[in-house]
């Protein structure tokens, strides 16, 4: 029996109205009119989906716009994703950018590059490595680990280069985890079990229950054990 949800492709420049498919393939530059669901979504290009996206493994290669929610069980970024709302997947590796208006959760999130997150930024482990100036409303996890990078080794992100100052890699009002280790971040208050605050950071509270070590260039107000 012929599987009734079919594939669609677009090469080139192409709109599509949204609905089910298979798998999606963007080859240019594409625009989807409603919602998509889709098993695979593939860009290389561009797309603009002007509703929301439902989908198993994203692979984006450029840039997507999604204007509601984006849901997935894998994404894969290398470039650029704007989510006007909110993202939510099992795991997300971006090489690039990642922009969210609302809250972003996973399971894993990995970032090579910049983010901006106008909500909550959760994940049961968080390995953020910026390249570039990011933000978050709030961010919370099990392991999080916040570094700041030099240099890129790699093409795709040489657009993201930018002068840090010496605390703006990272920037939130709060940071809860159990296991967090933080370079150049400011914040209000850092909460967890171990912390460790590496190069840079401007912290005003920091509450743990076991362990707390600070580098001589940070700076913390307030510490307490809890």
């Amino acid at each position: 029996m012929k599987n009734s949800v079919e594939d669609l492709k677009i090469d080139g420049s192409e709109r599509s109205a949204g609905g089910k498919y298979n798998s999606v393939i963007i080859n240019g530059e594409g625009n989807i009119d409603g919602n998509l669901d889709c098993t695979y979504l593939k860009v290389n290009g561009k797309c603009e989906v002007n509703g929301n996206i439902k989908a198993d493994s994203v692979n984006i290669n450029g840039s997507n716009t999604i204007k509601k929610n984006f849901n997935a069980i894998e994404v894969e970024i290398n470039g650029s994703i704007n989510v006007e709302k909110d993202l939510s997947a099992e795991k997300i590796v971006s090489r690039g950018n990642t922009s969210v208006g609302g809250d972003c959760n996973a399971e894993i999130f990995d970032i090579k590059g910049a983010f901006a997150i106008g909500g909550f930024l959760n994940a049961g482990e968080l390995v953020l490595n910026l390249y570039g100036p990011s933000e978050a409303l709030d961010i919370g996890g099990g392991k999080i680990t916040v570094k700041k990078e030099s240099k890129l080794n790699f093409l795709g992100l040489l657009s993201l280069v930018m002068p840090f100052g010496r605390n703006s890699a990272l920037s939130t009002n709060s940071i809860e985890g159990d296991d967090i280790y933080l370079e150049y971040t400011k914040a209000k208050a850092v909460r967890g079990n171990n912390i460790i605050l590496g190069p840079g950071c401007e912290i005003e509270l920091v509450e743990y229950k076991d362990n707390f070590k600070q580098d001589d260039t940070s700076e913390v107000e307030t510490q307490r054990k809890i």
